[in-house]
């Protein structure tokens, strides 16, 4: 079992050098302290406590770093960083990304008396300009006019909605004094029935009075 173990971990780190030595940089001394990666001119400036390894320079370089104008590799817990820095005059990156502050990296972010080296890169690349693209006049003019003309259909839609508004307060405003000119009416029914009511009875009594007073000049005589 410890035997099929062993093979099977093999396998894997033998899948995984052959997958890091495919996508490797290749890295070749050409001088004392001269050096190319992938074709590209390097100098090796520092070389504290040999920290300059090629094969595993091999492995960790990526072409992002092309674009630095020094690149700055450490060790820690047996794994080898690389990190980019520019020139002090340069206009790309930020402050702490010049090479005037290596010694902070070194001291905030590495192991304390880590081994390191220090490469120039000769031949910098640098990164292409994104261009604007301008748009057309005509596309500018057209856009222009479609929105002028929203504006002006929701000028509309707003006077539309105002008028219909006034419209809908007139009719409201006719129908309330409608309404009171028909309660009015109503009222002034109802009291004139009552007053004729009133003077029937009136009448009434008037005449029940008079033909009382004439029975009595009647029994008199």
């Amino acid at each position: 079992m410890n035997s099929e173990k062993k093979e099977r971990l093999e396998a894997q780190l033998a899948k995984k050098a052959a997958t890091l030595k495919e996508y490797a940089s290749k890295v070749e001394v050409t001088g004392k302290n001269e050096l190319t990666i992938d074709g590209r001119p390097y100098l090796l400036i520092k070389n504290s406590r040999d920290g300059f390894q090629v094969e595993k320079l091999e492995e960790r370089f990526s072409q992002i770093l092309t674009k630095y104008d020094y690149i700055v590799g450490d060790w820690g817990f047996d794994q080898l960083r690389l990190h980019g820095f520019y020139e002090n005059d340069s206009q790309r990156g930020l402050p702490s990304q010049s090479i005037s502050h290596l010694e902070d990296y070194l001291y905030e972010y590495c192991n304390f008396g880590c081994a390191y080296f220090i490469l120039k890169n000769l031949s910098v690349a640098v990164p292409a300009k994104k261009v604007k693209k301008f748009r057309r006049k005509d596309n500018i003019l057209s856009k222009s006019n479609k929105t002028k003309e929203v504006k002006k259909l929701s000028v509309a839609k707003k006077n539309s909605f105002g008028m219909g508004q006034r419209v809908n307060k007139k009719r409201a405003k006719e129908v309330s004094d409608k309404q009171k000119f028909e309660i009015h009416q109503r009222q002034d029914s109802k009291k004139a029935i009552k007053n004729s009511k009133k003077n029937v009875i009136k009448q009434n009594k008037q005449k029940r009075q008079r033909n009382f007073t004439i029975r009595q000049k009647n029994k008199e005589n």
